[in-house]
């Protein structure tokens, strides 16, 4: 199956023109299969002819979207009219999309398979810790400007829990953590064995991550343009042991009630929805006669 090449667009390339080239690498690629995430006319409307011209089998992975720009754009009669299959990756709502006679759906999708996980000892040894003290890891994966929320929740925990070890996250060390908590390393997800508390955002990868390894996890839901944190957050809040909090105080108390005498239990088993989808599309391929 012939794949796109990554393709840099000219920083300076204005909207119209970086819509022509989006269609001309789609369209002469000449691929058996288009997937399309989240947006089904593209982030900026340039997909809109592109998808009902392209020959091959369209797959569009349906998220959760604001209700709002789903009427306005249209999207239900859009994905019906336009794709041949709605793949949902364990992550949606009735009020926005669908449903769709055309579509599947997974577990969530995660980064990792289980097989693929550091065990308790080694997610330990890379959070740089010696002894069995409880651990509580803030994963700061969203917006810059949001480093300093936890931060201020690190801060606070290494005030009022001495018996915890501390780590954060992140691609970039907030002020307020010390270099000795501060650890750079993606995927987070593998360090998850080691925690006994994650605080983290609500977003779509944090949520189901946190929920495949088992572990609590203290979300702070972020505001979106498309994306509805908290809404996932609720939803997710009724199966598993997450709490949901606004501040940073409250996100380091919030840990530390979660956070249970003794080791936690070992990863449980777990489903990566990924490899159902990969599969599900690679035999619509196969039966496609247009591929």
């Amino acid at each position: 199956m012939p794949e796109l090449d990554l393709v840099a667009l000219d920083p300076e390339m204005t909207p119209d023109l970086a819509r022509v080239e989006v269609s001309h690498q789609i369209m002469s690629a000449a691929a058996d299969c288009l997937i399309v995430d989240t947006f089904p006319r593209g982030l900026a409307g340039e997909l809109v002819n592109v998808v009902p011209a392209f020959s091959g089998l369209k797959v569009l992975v349906q998220r959760d979207l604001n209700p709002r720009y789903a009427a306005t754009y249209k999207l239900n009669a859009f994905i019906a009219n336009s794709y041949d299959l709605v793949v949902v990756p364990g992550d949606t709502t009735q009020d926005s999309l669908g449903p769709f006679t055309h579509s599947v759906t997974t577990a969530p999708w995660l980064i990792r398979s289980r097989h693929e996980m550091p065990d308790r000892d080694c997610a330990r040894r890379l959070l740089g810790l010696h002894d069995e003290k409880p651990c509580i890891v803030a994963c700061a994966a969203g917006n810059p400007e949001e480093l300093a929320w936890y931060g201020a929740a690190v801060s606070r925990l290494l005030e009022c829990a001495p018996q915890c070890h501390v780590r954060l996250i992140a691609p970039v060390r907030p002020d307020e953590c010390p270099h000795d908590c501060w650890v750079g390393y993606w995927p987070a997800m593998d360090l998850y064995a080691a925690a006994d508390v994650v605080i983290g955002g609500a977003g779509y990868n944090t949520i189901y991550e946190s929920v495949a390894c088992g572990v609590p996890l203290v979300a702070r839901a972020w505001p979106r343009k498309y994306d509805r944190q908290r809404l996932r957050a609720c939803r997710a809040a009724a199966q598993a042991r997450i709490r949901i909090v606004d501040e940073p105080d409250q996100a380091a108390a919030a840990a530390l009630e979660s956070c249970g005498p003794g080791p936690r239990p070992g990863l449980p088993r777990f489903q990566n929805g990924a490899l159902e989808a990969v599969a599900t599309i690679r035999r619509m391929i196969a039966t496609d006669p247009q591929s």
